[in-house]
Parts: structure tokens; C-alpha cells; sequence
């Protein structure tokens, strides 16, 4: 059986044109041996094109447009009347018309319908009881069935009803010797089944067909035997999707939808073309195309093993379980007691963060209860220092320390959960932050209550304003009596104020007139009041003499002038109290949210995070020692906290709620990745394991590149550290002087002494750990008998070159029986994994491991998926490249070119650096001299010293250091010993050059240093 979610599609050729507009219609025959293709067009276009596909990547036109119609053409039919191909067409002007196509090339009318009364867009062809039966539908809603044997006097045989609108769509087909008609359209925008065995009386079959947004277009096919129905999405849709239609009460989709086409699919049509099932499909409004697929089954391929994802967390690959159960036993062992550090030490690509993951694995497997020997409350943290190698490394650190271990473990998330707020909340008191917040928020109180306060009493005022007043009162008398009077004169002025705003607001002119004087005389007096008896003794003293309004508004306008100059004073002064009132408000403010976020930092996220990510972000963690020495003292208290309350009553383990503090015996905390950060940042990390995790809860494992490690403190402490020269002469035997400078430098080595109390180097990868690695990742065929395929795995389009097309008698026009076109079972697409290869691919990988190229786990990595990769990209050569190529010469032997490009690839992966140079030489010698032995090559690239004491040199390298020199030499060595050992095993490598300078191009595509050189080679 033939899994439905494996049918795929193919395109065959480029898009058919010719149509003026919009292509409505397509119907397919076969004529005098040649499959042919009927188009019709939309609106602007009425015309029906016949056209020659035997070369479907360039069909040519036969004849003329046929003409006749006045409107759009929207479907086409074939038959077979009397042993002669008929076409039947229709459109949006009501007419059926009948065509008869003997000669392509001149097809004559034979008749019409005219009985619909809206315009006819589906015609289908079946025979039923030996005769010919024609369905015709259109915008009435109707579907009428007719009997065809006189194409001159078509006769009715029945309609069928049930659509909702336009019935847009017809397709016959035969399922269990029924008669079975699909239609679509209708407001409901679905396809119909009916029984028609008896056309006067049709029957629907199952439910409506759904899945599209609207069906525009059906097309019956029978492939391998199976009824299979075509349905092309209208405006909104344009996906064609196809049905097993086995039972047509249930449906099986067959495959994903084809999605190409835009504005929908107006029309499907079945063929075979090469022997293979070809579905044409033409596009709707705004798409004038037609294209063609042919339908395959994809077919995937097993490997063995299965895949497995390259996950740090997947099996032990490279037998390092014991060494990690080994650091796993001495980090949680009662009788180490901490601080402890270790370094785990490893070149780039060794595995270390692989490491990691076992060592976790073994830490939670050793701290289990029942092991007297360890901790069972054991922590783990994970921290990528590259992941924040562009922040505060100490708050990130610090941050995600408390953020992982406040994730409660699986086991007893609730009580756990409720432990670790008891610690918080002791962190929290041990602070003092209670005490402090309450501090704060009292005076936040006072501050804000006095800032609303409209004025205090003479008594209640500071120094500072007595003396800011005395300034303003001048020689105005007593500054207490004043500030008083002023007092109760403003607010005696502002309540009449008011009260006249009132009066203004509701009263007559002359009310308001009187009311403003009385203000005026109320004004002067309080002026009286405030600046005190000398004043008010003058101004009374001056009464009698008021005998004129005139003298009476000159000694209002001098007493205003006088008020308001001392109005200003005063407004100046209590704008300054007032400012300096509001700045230390907004301080108080300030203090109570830094308190509130610290406290909900340490109670609801648990963390310290907060805090320490707000305190570092303001500048370089250097000018925050107090900060560090506060997270210190923190972890200090913590450890405190969680040391072993065996010794104490429960009264005081218990808090009031009745929780424990949480069991933690140890916290171990990993740092990977550091040797991707620059130097300033692995020191940083350094000094944060040394001062901030320093305490006897904490140990810390540290993974990194030991010449990352020391090129770094080198570069940081350059005018401290030593680092002394490779070439620089040791001292003569027996005579070292005790007082020799050197003797007293300080090293990185001696640095690092201090930081790790435990080191551990990971071993190189050998043989039997590569070969299980290469297992793990990549795998062979189930089927590894069967031979290279002879054909591309995943065929492109079809040629340009026109092919010769012979089909067969069975599919002939028309479809007599009315099942849908007979076409043959899919051609069967393999898929096979890129990771997937041949046995003898595999077994020369295994060659390529340690100790000759590649050599570390990483490089393994790179190695396998390169050259999966590889092999997916030339999947079109995949048949080439593993069969064996006939010899270039009389002298050569048969090659396999599959082999070159391995073996390049791997000395590409293992030497990065020599790859431009290899890959030019090699190319340029390949194209000069096909014919130089591989042999021959690799003598020529021996690196020779110039005679004069020059640089050392080879053809590939002109210039060479002495370690490029080595470089070479060992690639070179490999290269030659893997070449032994692949024809040791009967796998030769090609002899002659020319295979070899092929894969130049294909293979340094897939390395960065050679890649850049691609452009560079003359292709």
C-alpha cells in the first residue's frame, strides 16, 4: 500500500502560453497516438486552442483557434462518437458545442445544446448502459444529464438538484461498477457524490467533500488502480489537492497541496506522458499559465542506526563516564569540604561542555540517598559565561545562580518552593531591611505631609528659615511677630479673595463696584497688619488729611508698590523652603522603592538578582567593591543558613510558619564556554570564582581551553606576569644562581594555582571513541545489499529537448467508460537521509580519524555533517560519484570519485588553515596537468628550507613559518598514509590528479578559510 503523505509533485517543463487572457478550461485526448491538450480563455479571449505535447517542455498549436463562442469558454469535454474524437465545449453564452476532431488540424461542428438558462461552466463525458452520456451544468443550479448516441438530437435524461448557486464543476468516474459523478460549487462551496446508475433518478454518496475554501475545478484519474480525484481551489484557494477515493463515503488525502497558482485553478486535466501520471493545472483570473506535474511517491529510506540528535545530552560516545563519575564522587564526598575549584582543561572541540553534561548526570546519580559517602542535597548550576560576555559578568553570574536554584527540583516542588522563601526571608532580616524600610517610609511621610502643609508656625521652623525671614523683614520690626502677622493676613486676604470671586461671578455692576472698594481698603489694611504699628501709626495718622479721592489712590498706589516689593521677597523665600521640601521628598521616595525592590528581589523572585543587576549596570564592576563585598558577605550568610542544623532544637529551625530552611548540602556550579570570551572577561569570571564563590557551600568546575586561559592572563597582566620566551637558552647545568631574576617571576601557571585546587585534562580522542561518534551520527541503508541507483534520487525538470511520446492504446480521448484516465502506479522518489551513506563510505571515514586528520570530537561533528551536506547537494551526481569511473588512461586503474572528495574534505576539516593555499594549488595543477599522479602531488608539497637560511617554501605556500611548515608536513603524512590504508582495505583513492582538482570547487564551498577562495578559481 502506498502511504498518501509520501505523494509529491514534480514540474515538467515551462508554463504553456498562447491565451490572450486568463486560461478557464483544459481537457486532454489522445489522437492518432499523440496526446493533445484543449485550452479555452475568459472573457476577451473566446477561443479554444488544441495543442501537440509530446514534447511537454515545448508543445506546439494545431490548427486554428477554434471559434464560434460570444463569451467565455469555461469547460471542455472529449469523447468518442462513432470511433471519432469529439469535443464538446461551453461558456457563459448557454451554448453546448459539439466538435468533431478527426483532424486536429481543422475540426468541424457537429451539433448543439441549448437548454440551460443561465451560462453552462461544467461539462463531463461517461457511458452508461453503452451509451453516451453527457453532464451539463451551469449558474441555474442545475445538472442535467444527456443521452449523446445523435450528437444532432441530444436526448434528456434526468437533473439532479441540491446545490446552492452555480454548480461549477463536473468529473465522472466508475467506483465498484457505479457510475459515480463528482460536482462542486454552490454557495456551500462543496464537491458532491451521486450514484448514477440510474440517471433519472441520482442518489448522493457520503457526506460533501471539504478541505478547500471553494472547489472550482475536478478531475477523475485511476492510477495503479485506485479512483483518485483532483480538486482545484477557487478565488482564495488556489491549492490542487488529491483524494483516494477507494471509498467515496471516506476520503483519504493524498499527500501535502500544491500551491503555485494564483486567483485559483479554473481547470484540471489528467494524462500519461513517458509512461508517467501527469496532471495539467491552469491558473485563474490573473494567471494566464498552465503548468504540468507529474505525481511521485516519495519514498524515504531507513538507515541504521536511527538518527539521533547531536545533543550534549545523548549517550557516552567517547567512554568518558567513569572520569566523570571519578570528579563527580570527589565533588559531593563528606570528606571534601569546600571552597574547591576545578579546572577542566581541553582544546577547542574537545568535548568539554559534553564533559559537563556526563558529570551532572553522575552527580545526581552519586547523591542519592543510601550513599554514605556523599551529600544528598546537592545543587547544580549551569553557567555560559559567552552568553553574557557583553554585560556585568558578576551580576549575570550572581543572577543566574539564584534564578536556577529557585527552580524547586521535581520531586517536592511545593515544600521546596516553601523552604527556599524561609531562606529568603532570613536573608531578608539578616539585612536589617525591615528596620531600614520602616525608617524610610516615615520620613517619606513627614516629608509629603509637610510639603501640603500651607505654613507652620514661627516655632516649628528650622534655623535655616529664621534666618532666611530675618533677611526678608528687614528693620520691619520683630521677624516672629511679622512672620505671624503675615500669617494670618494672607490667609484673611485669600478667604476674601474668594468670597468676592463668588460675589463677581453672580452679582450686578454696582454691587460689584462697592464690593471692590471695600477689597481695595481691606488690601491696605492688611498691609497695615503685616508690616506692623510704624506703618499703620502713619497711614492713620494721615487720615484727616484724606480730604480728596485723588489723595486717597495716592496712598493706595504707595502702599501697593511697598506690598508688592515684599510680596516678592517673601515669594522668593518660601519658594526656596518649598524646592528644597520637594527635593528631599523625592529622595525619601527614591529610598523606599530602592528598599521595596531589594526586599521583593529577595522574598518574590528569592534572588538577589535584581539588586545585583541593578547596582553593576552602572559602570565597571571595579567601582562597586562594597557591591562585592555585600554578595560575599550574602553568600557567606547563606551558607551560614544552610549549615547542618542537627545540633539545634526545633524551636529554632522552625520559622513561625513552621518551615525548614532548605536542605542544601552543596552547590556546584558550572562555567562553560569561557574561552570564548576575550581576555578582560576570563579574568573578570576568575576573580568572581575566588572572592564571590569562596564559601563552604560552593564548588566550582570550570571548563576551558588551557592556552585560551593562559594567553589571557598573560595579556591582562602583562606588566606583572612572566611569560618567558620558547627560544629563550636555560641556564647551564649546576650552575643556577638562587638570586636569578627568573627565578623570580611570577607566572600564569602560578596564577592559576591559586584560583583551582583541582585540575583535570580531558584525553585526546582516539580511534575507538571516533568510530563510536562517527556510529552515533551518521548510519548505512537498511537495504545496504542493494546497488547505487543508476538514476538521480530526485529528478529536476524535464529536458528542453524534445522526446518522443508513445502511449498507449488504453488511455485513448475520451475515456469511453467514463472511470477517468488510466494511468500507471507513481514513479517511486527515494529520500534519502543526507546522513544516510554507503557501507564503503562509512569504512573510509574510518580511516580519517586519529591519529591522522581528524581529531577531535568537534571536528567529527564537522566532518559528518559536512559531508552530509555534501552528498544532498550533489544529489544529482550522487549516482556518479559512488559508481566506478572507467580509467583516464591505458595505465591508470578505475576510480570511485566519491573517494577524493572524503578525503579532501577531512584534510580541509583537520587543517582549516592550510586550505586556501591546498585547494588553489590543487586546482590550478589539476587543470594543467590532469594526468600527475596523486602521488607525485603530495611529493611536490613537502615543505623545503631555502639554503640560504630564507624561509621554508613549497609550490601551494611560497613563504612559510617554521609551524606552517610542520603543519604541512603532518598533513602531508596523513594524506599519505590514509592513501595506503584505503587500498589496504580495497578502497583506492583515484591515482590521476584530474578526479581530485572536481571536488575543489564542491568541497571548499564547505570550509570557511578555503571557502573565500572559491570566487578566486577559474571555473
Amino acid at each position: 500500500m502506498v502511504d498518501a503523505e509520501r505523494w509529491a509533485w514534480i514540474p515538467l517543463g515551462q508554463p504553456l502560453t498562447g491565451h490572450t487572457i486568463t486560461v478557464v478550461s483544459l481537457a486532454w485526448a489522445v489522437i492518432d497516438g499523440r496526446p493533445v491538450l484543449a485550452t479555452s480563455g475568459d472573457r476577451g479571449d473566446t477561443t479554444v486552442r488544441l495543442w501537440d505535447v509530446r514534447a511537454h517542455a515545448a508543445p506546439t498549436p494545431l490548427g486554428q483557434p477554434l471559434t464560434g463562442h460570444v463569451d467565455a469558454v469555461f469547460s471542455l469535454a472529449w469523447t468518442v462518437l462513432d470511433g471519432r474524437p469529439v469535443l464538446a465545449t461551453s461558456g457563459l453564452d448557454r451554448v453546448v458545442r459539439l466538435w468533431n476532431v478527426r483532424d486536429p488540424a481543422a475540426p468541424t461542428p457537429l451539433g448543439q445544446l441549448t437548454a440551460h438558462i443561465g451560462g453552462v461552466v461544467a461539462l463531463a463525458w461517461t457511458v452508461i448502459d453503452g451509451r453516451p452520456v453527457l453532464a451539463t451544468s451551469g449558474l441555474d443550479e442545475v445538472v442535467r444529464l444527456w443521452d449523446m448516441r445523435d450528437p444532432a438530437a441530444p436526448t434528456p435524461l434526468g437533473q439532479l438538484t441540491g446545490h446552492i448557486g452555480g454548480v461549477v464543476a463536473l468529473a465522472w468516474t466508475v467506483i465498484d461498477s457505479r457510475p459515480v459523478l463528482a460536482t462542486s460549487g454552490g454557495l456551500a462551496d462543496v464537491v458532491r457524490l451521486w450514484d448514477v446508475r440510474d440517471p433519472a433518478a441520482p442518489t448522493p454518496l457520503g457526506l460533501p467533500l471539504t478541505g478547500h475554501g471553494g472547489v472550482a475545478s475536478l478531475a477523475w484519474a485511476v492510477i495503479d488502480g485506485r479512483p483518485v480525484l483532483a480538486t482545484g481551489g477557487g478565488r482564495g484557494d488556489a491549492t490542487v489537492r488529491l483524494w483516494d477515493m477507494r471509498d467515496p463515503a471516506a476520503p483519504i488525502p493524498l499527500g501535502q497541496p500544491l500551491t503555485s497558482h494564483i486567483g485559483g485553478v479554473a481547470s484540471l486535466a489528467w494524462a500519461v506522458i513517458d509512461g508517467r501520471p501527469v496532471l495539467a493545472t491552469s491558473g485563474g483570473r490573473g494567471d494566464a499559465t498552465v503548468r504540468f506535474w507529474e505525481v511521485v511517491e516519495d519514498r524515504p529510506v531507513g538507515r541504521l542506526p536511527p538518527y539521533r540528535s547531536d545533543a550534549t545530552s545523548r549517550g557516552d560516545d567517547l567512554s568518558r563516564v567513569e572520569e566523570a563519575r571519578a570528579l563527580a564522587e570527589l565533588v559531593t564526598a563528606r570528606s571534601a569540604t569546600p571552597p574547591l575549584a576545578v579546572g577542566l582543561f581541553g582544546d577547542w572541540g574537545e568535548g568539554k561542555s559534553h564533559f559537563l553534561e556526563l558529570m551532572q548526570q553522575q552527580v545526581d546519580a552519586t547523591a542519592q540517598p543510601g550513599n554514605p559517602l556523599a551529600h544528598h542535597a546537592v545543587r547544580q548550576v549551569r553557567f555560559n559565561a559567552w552568553h553574557y560576555a557583553e554585560t556585568g559578568l558578576w551580576a549575570s553570574l550572581v543572577a543566574e545562580l539564584f534564578t536556577q536554584l529557585s527552580s524547586a527540583p521535581d520531586q517536592d516542588s511545593g515544600t521546596t518552593q516553601r523552604q527556599l522563601s524561609r531562606l529568603s526571608a532570613d536573608l531578608v532580616a539578616q539585612r536589617e531591611f525591615p528596620r531600614r524600610l520602616r525608617a524610610a517610609r516615615q520620613r517619606r511621610d513627614q516629608l509629603q505631609a509637610a510639603l501640603t502643609t500651607r505654613g507652620s508656625r514661627w516655632s516649628q521652623l528650622s534655623e535655616e528659615q529664621r534666618r532666611d525671614w530675618a533677611a526678608v523683614a528687614g528693620d520691619s520690626g520683630e521677624p516672629g511677630a511679622l512672620y505671624e502677622r503675615m500669617r494670618g493676613g494672607g490667609q484673611l486676604l485669600r478667604g476674601t479673595v474668594r468670597a468676592g470671586w463668588r460675589l463677581v461671578r453672580s452679582n450686578p455692576r454696582s454691587v460689584v463696584g462697592g464690593f471692590l472698594l471695600s477689597v481695595l481698603v481691606l488690601a491696605v489694611m492688611s498691609v497695615g497688619v503685616i508690616w506692623g504699628p510704624p506703618l499703620w501709626a502713619r497711614l492713620v495718622a494721615g487720615l484727616p488729611a484724606l480730604a480728596s479721592v485723588g489723595f486717597l489712590l495716592h496712598k493706595v498706589r504707595q502702599v501697593h508698590v511697598k506690598s508688592k516689593s515684599a510680596r516678592e521677597r517673601l515669594q522668593a523665600v518660601m519658594d526656596g523652603w518649598r524646592d528644597r521640601l520637594r527635593t528631599a521628598a523625592n529622595v525619601a521616595e527614591g529610598e523606599v522603592a530602592a528598599l521595596e525592590r531589594e526586599v521583593q528581589d529577595l522574598t518574590a523572585a528569592g534572588q538577589l538578582a535584581g539588586l545585583v543587576s541593578e547596582r553593576a549596570a552602572g559602570g565597571d564592576y571595579r567601582t562597586h567593591l562594597g557591591l562585592m563585598t555585600q554578595i560575599r558577605e550574602d553568600f557567606q550568610r547563606m551558607a551560614a543558613l544552610l549549615a547542618d542544623p542537627g545540633n539545634m532544637v526545633d524551636e529554632t529551625v522552625r520559622d513561625a510558619a513552621g518551615d525548614r530552611l532548605p536542605a542544601i548540602d552543596r552547590i556546584v556550579v558550572y562555567i562553560d564556554d569561557l574561552d570564548r570570551c576575550p581576555p578582560s572577561r576570563v579574568v573578570e569570571m576568575l576573580e568572581a570564582v575566588h572572592l564571590l564563590l569562596a564559601v563552604d557551600l560552593f564548588v566550582v568546575v570550570v571548563a576551558i581551553d588551557p592556552r585560551w586561559l593562559l594567553r589571557a592572563i598573560a595579556a591582562h597582566y602583562r606588566d606583572i606576569l612572566h611569560t618567558p620566551a620558547p627560544d629563550t637558552p636555560g641556564p647551564l647545568e649546576g650552575l643556577v644562581d638562587p638570586d636569578d631574576e627568573e627565578l623570580w617571576h611570577s607566572t600564569p601557571a602560578q596564577y592559576l594555582e591559586k584560583i583551582f585546587q583541582v585540575v583535570l585534562t580531558l584525553p585526546a580522542l582516539d580511534t575507538t571513541g571516533y568510530q563510536t561518534m562517527l556510529r552515533s551520527l551518521v548510519g548505512t541503508r537498511i537495504d545496504q545489499s542493494t546497488p547505487p541507483p543508476s538514476a538521480p534520487t530526485i529528478p529536476g525538470p524535464a529536458p528542453s529537448a524534445p522526446a518522443a511520446t508513445t502511449v498507449p492504446p488504453t488511455s485513448a480521448a475520451a475515456d469511453p467508460q467514463g472511470e477517468g484516465v488510466l494511468l500507471p502506479a507513481p514513479r517511486v522518489i527515494e529520500r534519502v537521509d543526507p546522513l544516510t551513506l554507503d557501507p564503503d563510505e562509512i569504512t573510509l571515514m574510518d580511516l580519517l580519524g586519529p591519529p591522522l586528520l581528524v581529531s577531535t570530537p568537534r571536528a567529527v561533528k564537522r566532518l559528518a555533517n559536512s559531508y552530509g551536506l555534501l552528498t544532498a547537494l550533489r544529489r544529482t551526481q550522487r549516482a556518479h560519484d559512488l559508481t566506478e569511473q572507467p580509467p583516464a588512461t591505458a595505465t591508470s586503474a578505475p576510480h570511485y570519485p566519491y573517494r577524493a572528495g572524503l578525503v579532501l574534505l577531512a584534510a580541509l576539516v583537520a587543517y582549516p588553515q592550510l586550505g586556501p593555499a591546498l585547494c588553489l594549488h590543487l586546482h590550478r595543477t589539476s587543470r594543467i596537468d590532469p594526468q600527475q599522479t596523486w602521488a607525485q602531488f603530495r611529493t611536490d608539497l613537502q615543505p623545503q628550507r631555502d639554503p640560504a637560511g630564507g624561509p621554508w617554501s613549497n609550490p601551494a605556500d611560497p613563504k612559510m613559518t617554521p609551524v606552517q611548515a610542520q603543519q604541512w608536513t603532518s598533513l602531508l603524512t596523513a594524506l599519505h598514509q590514509v592513501t595506503g590504508q584505503a587500498a589496504g582495505v580495497g578502497l583506492p583513492l583515484p591515482e590521476l590528479l584530474g578526479p581530485w582538482g572536481d571536488w575543489v570547487v564542491p568541497v571548499a564551498r564547505l570550509s570557511f578559510p578555503a571557502g573565500r577562495i572559491v570566487s578566486l578559481l577559474d571555473r
